[in-house]
């Protein structure tokens, strides 16, 4: 036997047999501290009955025949970790701030408070994926996503692919923080096949009316979240799951499904199960307003980030214990909503945190990640390797494609604080995927190196799964993997989503049918540097520039390793002066080396005119000097 909090309004477990459906008793006052309560795990066997975990909404009193039963659900799904406001860019092109957890907490308690002085009952359901997308979440390995649904009294949540992103641990971890269950009737042990959360949850309503929600998480779960996270667990498919779980429930009374799924899954179980009163999407991270109707089964999902607040209202015939939905709407959570004292003050406080947690050691770099403004935007850097790599293994694509614009800082050799990878990619980039064909991905390279080392271009890609080299601006002799890139194959290819907009000048990109991970980059970094402990990346030869009459100027070779005491070397022209570890800026005049430390680098453009005498430091450690070979060089 398992013991879990389900939510504020649950009491002590009582087994009953009303009707065939378990109950439990209601604790009268809605705002009295939740109690521990104890209940049967999940089972998906073929005489496992009825819905695996109940909770009451009633008295025990049943309502006079001829008065409907009503039931407001309230939903939302995609958190990602949005318990603060934010602002977004309107059609208009004005900005207006949006969301807020303490707002939709306010909406809630509106909605209860009107139900209960009419006699309805409400349900609070998420639709999966809480976790992950901002520092919070990140920082606090969704801790404070979870008190804040406790706190606004969620009664379910479907488990989503982001639950997983901190680690099978921590998700147990949270499974045990709420007071409200996780339930997924596919999510199962890869070595037993048992559920590892209830199948469904059912409510019962006055009249012993029962109300079943099932639970049904995405098939792409082992593919959009970090494979060692999930490397237990195995998801069955979700329209078979949800079908039997469903014939087991249907004569108890009307059953919802709360999916955390793509929208075509979506229509497919609405379609095997055709008696569901409605299906609750997430996933996709759509609005689907108006609601989608499939074969009589309605489907609602209600956008992202906590943006919206979604409701429908039923009317169950006592009698016949037949719903139907008598209202919909999307109600948006804006500034001018007040926000409720006591999950903005949780909420506050975890912010407040969150700056002391911002100088936490994540790990360890083995080596100088560099993401210097005149290298970043134009060659292969190591900083670029790391990033795409973690962009292809966490989706499974097999290309990646980065623009350099969203490196804008280097990782020092040594310890790594969350504020410096905060500083190296300070931009909210959400991955997507994006099937391309070779030769899209060819049109793609060619504006990818189609300026020189002086315009410092963003739209400078940098790649993971390609191989090319670049002549005279233009990419030749491209490997996908071993192979030579082919223009007629179709590629899956992992982007941002500043990317799939058409950012920094990729229009090819705009308008492609883009999968959406929910995923923002700049946490899977964190979350790669937090697991591996130690990180190293490397330049691999993926993009090289060859010289060329029209570019020489633009590239620099390595002309010369000094070691040891000082050594002048005098130097006019274009000139790159590298040393390793952390860069301090471009400057054009003289620098000595002999005050400096082994983890500073100062760094000079290759098209900047400089006469400089680098003075190589003691203690073995050595400068490299990069020169075009028009550079004219004197000295030892």
């Amino acid at each position: 036997m398992k013991t879990r909090r389900i939510s504020s309004w649950v009491a002590l477990f009582v087994l009953l047999t009303t009707g065939g459906c378990h109950a439990y008793r209601e604790v009268p006052n809605p705002s009295r501290q939740a109690e521990e309560v104890t209940y049967r795990p999940g089972r998906t066997g073929p005489d496992a009955g009825i819905p695996e975990t109940q909770a009451a909404l009633h008295e025990d009193t049943a309502p006079s025949a001829q008065e409907p039963v009503r039931l407001t659900v309230l939903f939302f799904n995609d958190l990602h970790g949005h318990l603060l406001p934010f602002t977004v860019k309107q059609e208009d092109g004005t900005r207006a701030e949006v969301g807020g957890i303490a707002r939709m907490a306010t909406l809630i308690k509106r909605i209860r408070t009107e139900n209960e002085a009419k006699g309805a009952k409400t349900l609070v359901l998420v639709a999966g994926d809480i976790l992950q997308g901002t520092p919070m979440s990140t920082v606090f390995h969704g801790k404070p996503d979870v008190e804040a649904l406790n706190a606004i009294g969620v009664d379910a949540m479907v488990v989503g692919n982001h639950e997983f992103d901190f680690g099978l641990e921590n998700f147990q971890a949270l499974r045990q923080l709420a007071r409200f269950p996780f339930i997924s009737a596919n999510l199962v042990w890869k070595d037993s096949g048992q559920t590892v959360c209830e199948p469904s949850l059912a409510f019962v309503l006055p009249g012993r009316i029962c109300v079943t929600v099932i639970g049904a998480t995405t098939d792409q779960l082992l593919t959009s979240t970090s494979p060692e996270n999930v490397v237990l667990l195995n998801v069955t498919d979700p329209v078979r799951a949800v079908r039997e779980v469903y014939e087991r429930s249907r004569q108890q009374g009307p059953v919802i499904l709360l999916s955390h799924s793509k929208a075509a899954a979506d229509e497919e179980m609405a379609t095997a199960a055709p008696g569901l009163v409605a299906v609750i999407g997430g996933h996709d991270q759509i609005l689907l307003n108006p609601r989608k109707e499939v074969g009589g089964v309605l489907i609602f999902q209600a956008f992202e980030k906590g943006r919206f607040l979604g409701r429908f209202d039923l009317e169950i015939d006592p009698g016949t214990q037949k719903a139907a939905v008598v209202n919909s709407t999307y109600m948006p959570v804006t500034a001018e909503i007040q926000a409720d004292p006591e999950v903005d003050s949780l909420v506050e406080g975890y912010h407040a945190k969150l700056d002391r947690q911002f100088k936490q050691v994540i790990g360890e770099s083995l080596v100088f990640l560099d993401g210097e403004r005149e290298r970043i935007r134009y060659e292969e850097t190591n900083l670029g390797n790391f990033v795409t790599d973690i962009m292809r293994r966490y989706t499974g694509a097999d290309i990646a494609l980065l623009n350099a614009g969203s490196l804008r800082a280097s990782i020092d050799e040594g310890p790594v604080t969350l504020e410096e990878v905060f500083k190296a990619m300070p931009y909210e980039n959400e991955l997507v995927k994006v099937e391309l064909k070779g030769e899209e991905i060819v049109q793609v390279l060619r504006r990818a190196v189609s300026s020189t080392r002086v315009e410092e271009d963003g739209g400078f890609l940098h790649v993971s799964g390609l191989r090319f080299k670049v002549r005279d601006k233009r990419p030749e002799e491209i490997l996908a993997g071993l192979n030579p890139l082919d223009p007629g194959k179709t590629y899956v290819v992992a982007i941002t989503d500043f990317m799939a907009s058409g950012g920094d000048g990729y229009e090819l990109l705009k308008g492609q049918p883009a999968h959406r991970t929910g995923s923002p980059l700049r946490e899977l970094i964190v979350d790669t540097i937090r697991q591996k402990g130690k990180v190293t990346a490397a330049k691999e030869g993926r993009i090289v520039r060859e010289s060329s009459s029209s570019q020489g100027s633009d590239d620099c070779r390595t002309l010369r390793r000094v070691r040891n005491g000082s050594v002048p070397v005098r130097a006019t022209g274009d000139l790159t002066l590298m040393h390793a570890g952390l860069a301090t800026g471009n400057r054009r005049n003289s620098w000595d080396f002999r005050n400096r430390t082994e983890r500073q680098n100062p760094s000079y453009r290759c098209n900047a005119r400089v006469y400089a005498t680098p003075i190589a430091p003691a203690s073995g450690s050595s400068t490299r000097i990069s020169l075009p070979s028009s550079v004219q060089v004197t000295g030892p």
